[in-house]
């Protein structure tokens, strides 16, 4: 195990990024603090640790920033966000966004498919569940929900190429 991460010159010549590094001192419970770290994704994830918080949940990106036809229902807390280039070539980004509601599932799937249709998504998929929808290569959606402890999970899994 690395003593800190000040060594992370070695660690990229291998070919991790700061993020990896800091997420794997982070489970080793390496002397890792956010001074430590130049990358601002890194210093969440390290003070988070610090502080006993899932590094996951600390490395979500922002979700403020999703494509206009990727719907969050309003009073979501979100759990998971993540979203990046899908390995398609040119300009394709692809994400997935995990949410808890207060809304009951159908409700919050209703809302979701009236989002899509209004975004010019194309129905592909309706279940009691689940929800797809998308236009040819450019843009997909699909959104399932599930009861969880009283509330509603959502799962949001969306492809744009922007």
């Amino acid at each position: 195990m690395l003593p800190s991460y000040r060594s992370h010159a070695l660690v990229r010549s291998r070919g991790a990024t700061p993020l990896a590094a800091a997420l794997l001192l982070a489970a080793c419970g390496g002397g890792v603090s956010s001074d430590d770290v130049r990358d601002p994704l890194a210093q969440n994830v390290a003070e988070a640790a610090s502080k006993g918080k899932s590094a996951a949940v600390a490395a979500a990106i922002d979700c403020s920033n999703t494509p206009g036809f990727v719907p969050i229902y309003r009073d979501a807390q979100v759990t998971t966000c993540v979203a990046s280039e899908d390995g398609r070539g040119g300009r394709h980004v692809s994400g997935s966004i995990v949410y808890l509601t207060s809304a009951p599932p159908r409700e919050v799937l209703g809302w979701s498919r009236a989002q899509a249709n209004a975004s010019g998504l194309h129905q592909r998929l309706a279940t009691d569940s689940t929800y797809s929808a998308g236009e040819e290569s450019q843009r997909s959606l699909m959104v399932i929900v599930e009861p969880f402890e009283g509330r509603t999970r959502v799962t949001v899994n969306w492809g744009s190429g922007v």
